[in-house]
C-alpha cells in the first residue's frame, strides 16, 4: 500500500499546488499524478530522438498497451477483452448510443440529472430513428429512487442511462438498485462513471450494469484526452462500431470488413499514445493508494467542507440534504454575492472554484437561481485548505451582481 503523505508531498513538489494554488475543481479536472505526466512526456520526448515508428519502441508500447487495458480492467471489475480506450467520456458515451440498434418507439429513460454529454446524444439518436426520450426525476435532491424508475419503465423501454455521480451536486445514486430494477424488466443500463472512476469503487463486478463510460482526467488524476468504454462481453459481437479503420478492422478471404470479438472493436486508428500511458500510470498510483481508501478520505473532506460552507452565514448548499448521499463536490450560493465574482475573487487569491449553471435546470429553477459556485475535492486536498477556502469566502462575501 502507498504510503499517504509521502504521495501528496511527491506530487506536490515543484508544483505551483505546493503554495501558490488550492485546487478545488476536480469535478472539471484534478491536477494529474505526476507519474502521469512523467509517463506521457517520457515518451513524447523518446519519439522526438528516435521517431515514434522505431521497431523496437513500437514493439515495446504495444506490449505496454496490452498491459495497461489489463490493468484498467482489473480496476473495473472487467475482462481486457471488455474494456476500450477512448479520447472521452463524451466518445465513450456516443459509442454505445451509436453501437446499439434502435427501432421506433423503443424508449430511452434519461434522467433529468444529467450533463450535455450524457443528454445530447441520445436525443439525436431519438431524432434520428424514432426512439422515444422518457425523463425520470430526480427531484430538488438530485438522487433517483429505484422506485421512481421501477415505474418509469415500460414494455418499449429498452435503455436506461445516468450518472454514477452528478457532476453538479455530486449525489452519488444508488447504481446497483437501479441497476437490478432494470434487469429485471430486461432493460439494458449505461452508467456515466465521468465523476466516480477514481473517487469511488467503479466496476462491472459491483454494478450489474451493461456498459460503464467515463473520462480519466476528474477522479482518477490522468490527463486530458484519454477516457474508457467498458461493455459486457455478450453485448460486444451485436453491437457496430461508429469508427472503423486501421487498428479495428481488416478484411476477410471476400473483401468484408471484420472486427475482433472484443471491446477493442470500438477504437479506430492511431491510439492516443500517451494519453494511454497516462492513464495506466494513474490506474497504478489509485490502486497504490487503495480505491476504498481514497472513497473514505473524499467522505470525510466532503463533510468537513460542507459544514465549514454552511457556518457562513446565508450560505445554501443545493443537492442531497445528507451529506452521506454526496461525494466531493458542493454546489452553493451565498446571499448577494455574484458566483462568478467570487470564483475570480477567490483565483486572484490563488483558489481555484467554479461558477455557471452545469445545466442543472431542475435544481436552478427549484432554488430560484441562475448559476452558482461549485466547489469540488479530491483527497490530495487538505482540511488546512477547506479553513482557508472559507475564510477567504467569507472575506469576499460582499461581492454583488
Amino acid at each position: 500500500m502507498t504510503d499517504w503523505q509521502a504521495h501528496q508531498d511527491a506530487n506536490r513538489a515543484g508544483t505551483e499546488l505546493d503554495g501558490k494554488y488550492m485546487y478545488f475543481d476536480t469535478a472539471a479536472a484534478a491536477p494529474p499524478v505526476i507519474g502521469a505526466v512523467e509517463a506521457a512526456t517520457n515518451y513524447l520526448e523518446q519519439t522526438a530522438k528516435t521517431g515514434p515508428y522505431l521497431p523496437s519502441l513500437r514493439a515495446r508500447v504495444y506490449s505496454q498497451l496490452d498491459e495497461i487495458r489489463a490493468d484498467v480492467a482489473g480496476f473495473v471489475g472487467a475482462t481486457p477483452d471488455e474494456v476500450a480506450f477512448t479520447r472521452n467520456g463524451t466518445e465513450s458515451i456516443s459509442l454505445v448510443a451509436r453501437g446499439l440498434s434502435w427501432n421506433e418507439g423503443d424508449e430511452i429513460l434519461v434522467p433529468d440529472t444529467e450533463m450535455l454529454s450524457n443528454i445530447a446524444i441520445w436525443r439525436m439518436v431519438a431524432q434520428e430513428t424514432g426512439a422515444k426520450i422518457v425523463t425520470v426525476e430526480g427531484g430538488i435532491t438530485g438522487l433517483l429512487d429505484p422506485e421512481v424508475v421501477r415505474a418509469a419503465i415500460t414494455d418499449r423501454t429498452r435503455l436506461i442511462t445516468f450518472a454514477a455521480m452528478s457532476n453538479v451536486t455530486g449525489a452519488v445514486q444508488p447504481v446497483r438498485e437501479i441497476c437490478e430494477v432494470a434487469r429485471a424488466r430486461g432493460v439494458l443500463t449505461h452508467v456515466n462513471a465521468a465523476q466516480a472512476l477514481g473517487m469511488m469503487p467503479v466496476g462491472l463486478d459491483i454494478w450489474p450494469c451493461d456498459f460503464i463510460s467515463a473520462c480519466t482526467r476528474k477522479g482518477l488524476r490522468a490527463i486530458e484526452g484519454s477516457g474508457v468504454l467498458v461493455v459486457r462481453q455478450h453485448h460486444i459481437e451485436g453491437m457496430t462500431p461508429a469508427l472503423a479503420g486501421w487498428w479495428n478492422a481488416s478484411f476477410d478471404d471476400t473483401g468484408s470488413v471484420q472486427f475482433p470479438a472484443t471491446a477493442r472493436k470500438f477504437e479506430a486508428g492511431s491510439p492516443n499514445i500517451p494519453a494511454i500511458l497516462a492513464l495506466g500510470a494513474a490506474v497504478e498510483t489509485a490502486t497504490g493508494l487503495g480505491i476504498e481508501r481514497i472513497h473514505a478520505r473524499v467522505r470525510e473532506l466532503t463533510a468537513y467542507a460542507a459544514a465549514r460552507l454552511r457556518a457562513i452565514a446565508g450560505t445554501q448548499i443545493y443537492g442531497p440534504e445528507r451529506d452521506e448521499d454526496r461525494l466531493g463536490i458542493l454546489p452553493f450560493n451565498i446571499d448577494g454575492a455574484d458566483p462568478t465574482k467570487l470564483t475570480l475573487a477567490l483565483e486572484a487569491r490563488g483558489i481555484i472554484i467554479e461558477a455557471g449553471h452545469f445545466m442543472a435546470t431542475p435544481i436552478l429553477a427549484a432554488y430560484g437561481v441562475e448559476r452558482m459556485a461549485r466547489v469540488s475535492l479530491h483527497y490530495f486536498n487538505t482540511t488546512a485548505e477547506i479553513d482557508a477556502l472559507a475564510r477567504a469566502i467569507e472575506s469576499e462575501r460582499g461581492i454583488t451582481a
